[in-house]
Formats: structure tokens, sequence, C-alpha cells
């Protein structure tokens, strides 16, 4: 009997001493874990911690609410002072995983809900900093719209984005219409065709030109002040932070992408476009009388002159019609000889092998034929408003009279003897073929040995002796006299008003 009472007080003597441990324990730390009363021996841990009324539930203990105010005053003053906070900054050792997360929720609950934003890791940053930070990155922003907006590949990618987006704003407002509409074979209550055939389709989104990766971000971050002064402890914070701003920062890059095409696609005023339609078709029937005079050439030199005309001529009439495209289908090509296939991806699909083949001939052509074929193609109506035709017959004297007329005032005023020769050439060539010229320097001995073929004998001596002594000239072996040039003037002259020899 002694025996058996002895057992009944033991346990209440047991159970007081645990009591009284718990309660000394949690007044002076404020928290308790199942852990360590488990350890002391106790088997009804959330038992004891019910008696506890100002305690709050964890899934591995409990915390007093003084405890939980003192964590919340840490996080208040480090996300005033520094902007953000990491979860080892402030919270308690004892805590595992799955206490975590409901602590950092009682925290935040405590803070204006648009005031704080919580990273993956638990911790947090203040709007206003993310606000800040998105402001330092402007001028990068402004930068790498200014410098993106000639590139290719990405105005290809934001006229996507901007086709999708587009289309899924078209089917929004298209959705399901209000009353009407045929009612379906089911009966009465078939539902209404048109209500069917409205529905938007879900499409896989389009992604469109984007700033930089999150991890380009992390690293401008880390050279920001504000984590120079109060560097992150954890490997993952500014990551985290970039992945926030990404998408606000992909977004002001693309609305400022958007204002730099706007700025280079400005609609020319309608003088400005007349003049340009005039300049290309100047040019366009300028390479068209150049190519009819190809064929009296020998092949080697006419591929030397074709390439030549390509080069020049062709590359120019390529880059004015290009510029006069792009402002129709609002593409910012701004005249860089190196950048003509920014064009091709705002063309209609049947015009994209023309202008293809086009920028093909001007890089890397030899046939001023296939330039003229394909650039015809690409400017027919269907395409554009631009209207570039060949010259009736009487345009056609009219501008061979025109550059007659500019070659003999260049004739009067050009002091080079080289130049003179290559002016003089010309002419004559003009007046043999009815056919412009346009040669580089190297070929003009070629020139003037088939002027020369048709000129009396007279004329042809006095022409190779005048073409000597340019060359000589040309070398630094002498320079041509006054009166020999003013010879060359004569003869150009004579030769094309047809006084040669009387």
């Amino acid at each position: 009997k002694q025996w058996y009472q002895r057992r009944e007080r033991v346990p209440g003597l047991y159970t007081a001493a645990q009591n009284q441990w718990t309660d000394s324990f949690y007044t002076q730390n404020g928290y308790l874990t199942v852990d360590m009363m488990r350890a002391k021996g106790i088997d009804n841990p959330h038992t004891v911690i019910s008696r506890y009324e100002d305690a709050i539930s964890l899934p591995s203990g409990c915390l007093s609410k003084t405890s939980l105010a003192s964590a919340q005053s840490i996080v208040e003053e480090a996300l005033s002072a520094e902007g953000f906070i990491e979860l080892t900054d402030w919270m308690f050792e004892w805590c595992k995983a799955e206490d975590e997360e409901k602590l950092v929720q009682l925290v935040v609950s405590s803070l204006p809900a648009d005031k704080v934003r919580v990273l993956p890791g638990n911790g947090m940053v203040s709007v206003d900093l993310l606000t800040s930070l998105l402001g330092q990155f402007g001028d990068q922003v402004t930068s790498k719209a200014a410098t993106d907006a000639a590139n290719p590949k990405i105005l290809a990618s934001l006229k996507k984005f901007d086709d999708a987006s587009s289309m899924l704003g078209d089917s929004v407002k298209g959705g399901k219409k209000g009353k009407g509409g045929k009612k379906g074979k089911g009966g009465k209550g078939g539902k209404s065709r048109d209500i069917e055939d409205d529905e938007p389709a879900h499409t896989a989104p389009v992604p469109g030109p984007t700033f930089l990766s999150i991890d380009q971000i992390a690293k401008e971050l880390a050279s920001f002040q504000a984590f120079q002064t109060s560097e992150p402890k954890e490997e993952d914070t500014l990551s985290e932070i970039g992945a926030l701003l990404k998408k606000q920062l992909d977004e002001k890059y693309r609305l400022a992408l958007e204002e730099e095409v706007k700025k280079k696609t400005q609609k020319s005023s309608k003088a400005q476009q007349r003049a340009d339609e005039d300049t290309i078709n100047s040019l366009f029937n300028t390479i068209i009388q150049c190519e009819k005079g190809l064929k009296v050439f020998e092949e080697a030199i006419r591929s030397q002159i074709e390439r030549h005309i390509l080069k020049t001529l062709a590359t120019d009439l390529t880059k004015a019609t290009f510029s006069v495209l792009a402002e129709e289908y609002e593409c910012p090509f701004n005249g860089d000889t190196t950048k003509l296939d920014t064009l091709i991806p705002y063309l209609p699909k049947a015009a994209k092998p023309h202008g293809t083949s086009l920028i093909t001939s001007v890089t890397s052509g030899s046939d001023v034929v296939e330039f003229l074929e394909a650039y015809t193609s690409l400017t027919d109506p269907q395409f554009t408003q631009l209207l570039v035709r060949k010259l009736d017959k009487k345009k056609e004297r009219n501008l061979v009279f025109a550059k007659k007329q500019s070659l003999l005032e260049s004739l009067k005023s050009e002091e080079k003897s080289g130049e003179l020769l290559s002016i003089a050439s010309s002419l004559i060539f003009l007046k043999q073929h009815s056919a412009f010229l346009h040669v580089p320097g190297r070929c003009i001995s070629s020139v003037l040995r088939v002027v020369s073929g048709d000129l009396p004998e007279e004329e042809r001596v006095l022409l190779e002796g005048l073409q000597g002594e340019g060359v000589a000239e040309r070398r630094g072996e002498g320079a041509m006299e006054e009166e020999r040039k003013a010879t060359l003037r004569g003869l150009g002259t004579d030769i094309v008003f047809g006084k040669q020899g009387e």
C-alpha cells in the first residue's frame, strides 16, 4: 500500500516540476519548442502550450506575442533604413522551416500591404526601394533601347510581340456577343453559332524583347549604392530582387524601344515624299541607262563596272527606297547600309524574297539586270505606294540631255586631269552609245580604248596622248599643262557636238 501511494504521488511532483520549468523558460525566453519539452519528459507539448494565453502556436513550438512584436520591430526598422531584410537577420534560431512561413506571414500582416514584398527565400524588400532601383536603371534602359532600335532581330521580336498583343486585344473585344445569332440545330437550348465562332482561341504567349536576364539584373544591382552599403548575406537575395524587377524593367524597355521606333518612323511631309520619289526615279532610270552601255565592254571589264554600279548607284537607290518602305511599314530603318535587313521582317510575306534578293545584289552581287528585276518586283504597286517607273522615250531623251548638260558644265570647271579624262570619256561614250557611263577609276583606260576606236585618227591619237599625260599626273610623274587641259575640254566638246574631223 505504501509503495502504491508513493507511486501515485511521484508523477504529481514530476508534473509540477515540468510545469514550473516550462513557465520559467517561457517567461524568460518568450518561446517553447516541442523538442525541448519532450526532452524534459513532457508527452503533451501542445496541451502545455495551450495554457499560455499570449502564445502563438507554431508547428514546432510556440512564440509569445512580445517576441513576435520584437521581430516585427526589427523588420520595420530594417525596411525603413536599408529597404530590405533577409530571413537570417530576424528569424529565431530555433524555428524550423515549417515555422518560418507562418512567422513571415504574421510579420508581414503587421505592415502596410502596399509597402513590402516578400521574396521567395522569405526575405523582404520595401516597395520604396524597388521603385528607387527601377529609377536607377532608367538611363540604361533608354540607352539600350536607342541601340537596339537598329537591331533587326530585336525589332522582329518587338513586331511579333506587338502583333500578338494586338490579336489578343481584338479577340477579347470580339468575344462573346449579347443576344442574337442563329440557334444551333440542337433546338432552343442550342448554343449561338456566332458566340462559338467568336470565342478567342488559346494561343501560346509570344515573348517580346527583354531588357536583361535575372542574373544580369542581379549583377547590376550588386553595384548599386543600396547594396554596397548593406551587402546581402544570402547568395540568392539579389537574384530574387532582380526577378521582382524584371517584369517592370522589360515593360519600361519595350516602351522605350517603341518610342525610339516611332522617332525613326515619323512620316515625312508630302513635299519631302515627292522629293524622295523624284530622287528614287532618277537613280532607277540612271542605272537603266548605265546598264544599256555595258554590252560594249569585254566580260572582265564589264564585271568590274557592274560591281561598281551595284556598290554605288544601286546601293544609294536601295537605301532611298528602303527608307520610304520603312516609313510605310513603320520600321525604324536609319539608312545604314549594314542594316538593310532591318526592313525585311516588316514587309509583307510575298515581298520578303524580293527584298532579300535586292540586299544580296548590292552587297555581294555582280549582275545589274538581276538587281533591276528584284527592284522592280519589290516596288510593285501591291507592296508600296511608291511610284517607280521606267521613263518613256520623251522623258528618257530629256534625262540624257540633262546628263549631257551636267557633264559639259563639269568639263568647263574641272581642273584635275584625271577627272577631266573621266568626264570627257563619259561625254564621248554618251554621244556614241546613247548610254550613261559609271565606272571606277581603274577602268577609265578601258573606256578610252572603247570610245577612241570610233574616232578619226587625229582625234584618237590626241586623246591617247592626253590619256598618257593624265596617267603620269596621277602617278606624280608630272602635271598636265593648262593648255593641254583646254585641248581636252575642246576635244570633248567638239566630239559631242559633231565637229571632229572637220
